[in-house]
């Protein structure tokens, strides 16, 4: 579905206040970190070039723009090899087992949804039955999440189900929007304002707990224009799979 010149002019800039904003967040956390002195220059820089990445590959992906892969898959390909570097094998498998082969996953579905670097993808929505399944998709993928937190908690002798709980949540609503995303649903914008929202409150809590630095307030920030991208996706979503069937499969 093609949008009018009102509205694109609106994306326009809009994209451009988002890609600006989330950049700036990007290159003073790239600052703090060099100036921490903790882990390898080229590293921090790394890892900023990743992070950027990331950005504006979320505002693709609200576009509706099959381009949301490539640079999707450069993210998750730097973000993997920091998470190496680090010696988190835990995050590492989830990004080289599942966010990786997801991206071409994606890449696979909306093309054949007619995405281009020029054409939105034509996007869907879940019907009752779709939510169903994704509802017990996410008690599963919940389930399974909660069950090797707690292993990895009792190795360590340290155990906050609390914390546990909300990680594993937070981490369930990312993985099952994924699912949604490659497949071209409108609905998964919902969960990633959710998610967006648990991040921003998560990140209010520490800064107001005193235990949080500068760095705590560009995490903020950048959840906050997460969250306002992931509106206006919303919005632009709704449009895009108006004139399709609704699917559910």
């Amino acid at each position: 579905m093609n949008l009018n010149m009102t509205e694109k002019t609106f994306n326009k800039y809009f994209n451009t206040f988002l890609l600006v904003g989330m950049t700036i967040c990007v290159v003073v956390a790239c600052i703090l970190n060099l100036q921490k002195g903790e882990t390898a220059p080229w590293l921090v820089i790394l890892s900023s070039v990743g992070a950027l990445m990331g950005v504006i590959s979320v505002i693709l992906s609200a576009n509706g723009n099959i381009l949301t892969f490539v640079f999707g898959l450069i993210d998750v390909l730097i973000y993997s090899y920091t998470l190496l570097d680090q010696n988190v094998p835990m995050t590492l498998g989830l990004h080289v087992l599942y966010f990786i082969p997801m991206e071409f996953i994606g890449f696979y579905n909306w093309r054949k949804r007619g995405a281009s670097t020029k054409e939105a993808v034509k996007a869907r929505r879940l019907d009752a039955k779709g939510w169903g399944k994704v509802a017990i998709l996410f008690v599963g993928v919940y389930g399974l999440m909660l069950a090797i937190a707690y292993l990895i908690a009792r190795h360590q002798g340290s155990i906050n189900p609390a914390k546990m709980a909300f990680d594993c949540a937070v981490t369930t609503a990312n993985v099952v929007a994924l699912v949604l995303m490659a497949k071209a649903y409108t609905d998964q914008w919902y969960l990633w304002t959710l998610v967006n929202i648990t991040s921003i409150i998560l990140w209010i809590i520490v800064l107001t707990s005193g235990e949080g630095s500068s760095y705590t307030v560009v995490q903020l920030i950048k959840y906050i224009f997460y969250f306002l991208n992931g509106l206006n996706a919303i919005r632009i979503w709704l449009k895009l799979s108006e004139k399709n069937d609704i699917l559910d499969k």
